[in-house]
């Protein structure tokens, strides 16, 4: 179980991206994000197997298409 502070880190760095997300899309900056998604997919990635990334990106995948435009 995680301590009180790897939570409030977790809490923090969630709604960082979240933010950081939203202003990006809010002024048209896609391009940027999607550099910077590469970017933190890459070191998320760090430390997991091919079957964990598979399994996080094919849920992700199901996920997304529930989604309409």
């Amino acid at each position: 179980m995680a301590n009180e502070r790897e939570m409030k880190k977790w809490q923090e760095d969630s709604l960082f991206e979240n933010i950081f997300a939203q202003e990006m899309l809010a002024a048209n900056k896609l391009n940027g994000y999607m550099q910077y998604l590469a970017v933190t997919n890459a070191k998320a990635m760090n430390g997991m197997t091919a079957d964990e990334i598979d399994a996080v990106k094919k849920r992700a995948e199901e996920t997304a298409k529930k989604y309409k435009e």
